[in-house]
């Protein structure tokens, strides 16, 4: 029998996320062999991912490609893939802000930017979106460096923070940060009827609606919301008049399980048992309460670049977000988010120009390099 040639890969965690990162030399350029080839890695479709390195969760099936940017104004190109656990197929159409707190900390590694000692800024150019990404990473010694006190609601321990800002990622997939050109916007819902949205395409592109809208409460669990058949049904109905409204019709129909339009159910804060089991998330301890559906499964976790998103709808008079948001704070306080496993906090802030122009939506969060080796491809047939 023929030995295999194994696939050179980095496991990176980055933020509530986890990652295969590959370098581009090694992977098929074509997004189409890519999307195949990622798939035979993760072992997909299952439930299990048994055979392949998927961990069976949408936030450990993800992929990066990587290499030293072809823009001079950026220091990595960064591909993301979400790659499907039930359904073969591989979504390009996002970006993942946790992982991008990770491949900031291996463009370092890998010598892809200049060092600089106490803190390296790194900027990182999204080929998915074809945005750019700031990245402050801290650095002693010419290495990154892993330990600090930044704890992650949804990740054991501590890490060292890493600060990421969005400010530059707007209107990634329409052009426009409000897409449908106002901060709120009545939509005529087949099977719902006239219901109020915010659409903002921040770091990604996000339809906020009022929970009580969607017959939620607010503080549901995914596993409720995922078991909730008509529930999804009203979701999945807005996205898909949203993804029409902005010309997406055909990949929205083109996919079992699409990434955007991602929703978000928005309510003011109320107290809630954390995902673990153990902790309650008290009211006090929150600004605003989400929950995120895409990819066919409400999120664990807030994704970073849809916290960054909701923080810029937050600063957005009249939006969604902004109707539910704990009033009284200060507008340079970070905005606590509350999700399924606990809190996130997103610093942001807006212009009111001629449009709206978004000076900071900047997170933090920590990362560290899991493994390094080699991945076998399965076998045909």
């Amino acid at each position: 029998m023929q030995a295999q040639s194994g696939i050179p890969f980095h496991l990176w965690r980055g933020g509530t996320s986890k990652g295969v990162f590959f370098d581009r030399a090694v992977v098929p350029a074509d997004r189409d062999e890519l999307a195949a080839f990622l798939l035979n890695v993760f072992g997909s479709p299952d439930p299990r991912q048994i055979d392949g390195l998927g961990g069976g969760d949408k936030l450990t099936s993800k992929a990066a490609i990587l290499g030293p940017s072809s823009s001079p104004d950026a220091d990595v190109d960064y591909l993301f893939a979400q790659v499907g656990i039930n359904h073969a197929e591989v979504d390009f159409k996002l970006n993942c802000g946790n992982l991008s707190a990770a491949v900031a900390t291996h463009a370092i590694e890998q010598g892809y930017v200049p060092i600089t000692d106490g803190h390296t800024t790194v900027r990182i150019n999204n080929l998915n979106t074809g945005r750019i990404i700031h990245a402050r990473v801290p650095v002693s010694h010419g290495r990154a460096v892993y330990t600090g006190d930044l704890a992650i609601d949804g990740v054991p321990g501590t890490g060292a923070p890493i600060e990421l800002d969005f400010r530059e990622a707007t209107g990634s997939l329409t052009g426009a940060l409000l897409p449908l050109g106002e901060a709120r916007t009545r939509l005529d819902v087949a099977g719902l009827g006239p219901t109020r949205v915010s659409v903002i395409d921040g770091a990604n592109l996000v339809v906020l609606v009022a929970a009580e809208d969607l017959g939620m409460q607010g503080s549901e669990s995914p596993r409720e919301i995922d078991g909730n058949a008509p529930l999804v049904a009203r979701i999945q109905a807005i996205r898909g008049e949203v993804a029409h409204r902005l010309g997406m019709g055909e990949y929205w129909q083109s996919r079992a399980a699409p990434s955007n339009p991602m929703l978000v159910a928005v309510q003011s804060p109320r107290s809630y048992l954390a995902l673990n089991g153990r902790d309650t998330i008290q009211a006090d301890s929150i600004d605003l309460l989400c929950r995120q559906y895409s990819t066919g499964a409400t999120s664990k976790a807030l994704a970073a670049t849809v916290t960054a998103t909701i923080g810029m709808a937050c600063r957005i008079p009249g939006s969604v977000a902004a109707r539910f948001l704990r009033p009284g704070g200060a507008a340079a306080d970070p905005i606590r988010i509350g999700h399924p496993a606990g809190r996130i906090m997103v610093r942001a802030s807006v212009r009111a120009d001629a449009g709206t122009t978004i000076e900071q939506a900047a997170i933090q969060r920590t990362a560290r390099i899991i493994a390094r080796g080699e991945v076998f491809m399965r076998p045909a047939g």
